[in-house]
């Protein structure tokens, strides 16, 4: 694809992907000039974009040969990208079984440094109901996704994110001291789950359960979102019980044994 296809396209990252495209092609490596050859770039631009991506370990370089090759990066996102679809493909039948049960939109969430992204959603049937975009990101603190995966981290990885923790309030409910949010977090490990009290945005309840992977680690959430006021008439109790149960499954889908909470 062309740049000029789309002007909204950033045309060094458009370059990146097609340097990227024609090395995961090639089976006996590409020199730099093979590569401006082939696409057509000049030879500062292809050396500038071979150093950042051999920089990220996107791309080897034989120093015999000088050829590039994909590197181990890319292979590692590309099995993280893998992972992530394999719990979604799992999980979805869950999320609509929840929507089928409560009526509320469910969530799946993983984390991603400081931040939840949304991978996975089944949406409510009512029409005032809550909504977040494939691929968006929030702070983990103001979710019940991101505190039910946080508390359940070894305890060193739970220090490092909440040192790199840029706090903001988004509403009168929000946490925005890292002493209060740590002992929350304590308490959702012994419990299990985690709400959002109104802590992201007014009038919207959420609460969520950790998935574990096979070593017992917290690789997403589910949460089941709504406007307070319906979700509190549902009563807590019964869907915090369904929710966990959910969890367990895909979570033993994943390879995990539950024998109570993981000791990680």
């Amino acid at each position: 694809m062309n740049k000029a296809d789309n002007p909204k396209m950033i045309g060094s990252v458009l370059k990146t992907v097609e340097v990227l495209n024609l090395l995961g092609n090639s089976e006996t490596g590409l020199g730099a000039t093979e590569i401006g050859t082939a696409l057509g770039y000049g030879a500062s631009a292809v050396y500038h974009l071979l150093n950042t991506l051999k920089h990220c370990h996107y791309v080897v370089q034989d120093e015999r040969t000088k050829k590039y090759y994909i590197g181990h990066g890319l292979f590692c996102l590309c099995a993280t990208a893998k992972r992530h679809n394999k719990i979604s493909n799992i999980a979805q039948p869950y999320l609509e079984h929840l929507v089928d049960v409560f009526g509320e939109t469910s969530n799946l969430t993983i984390l991603d440094g400081t931040d939840v992204v949304y991978v996975g959603q089944a949406e409510s049937t009512n029409l005032l109901k809550m909504f977040t975009q494939m691929g968006a990101r929030v702070p983990f603190y103001c979710t019940g996704g991101g505190k039910a995966m946080v508390a359940h981290l070894p305890e060193k990885r739970i220090e490092e994110i909440l040192t790199n923790t840029v706090f903001r309030r988004f509403t009168d409910h929000t946490i925005n001291d890292g002493e209060v949010l740590k002992r929350e977090l304590k308490s959702i490990r012994i419990q299990g789950y985690a709400f959002d009290n109104e802590e992201r945005e007014d009038g919207v309840t959420c609460i969520a359960a950790p998935v574990f992977d096979a070593y017992g680690i917290p690789v997403a959430a589910v949460s089941i979102s709504g406007p307070t006021r319906r979700l509190r008439d549902k009563q807590f109790h019964s869907i915090i019980d369904e929710l966990q149960r959910c969890t367990r499954k895909i979570s033993e889908a994943l390879g995990y044994v539950s024998s109570g909470m993981p000791s990680v």
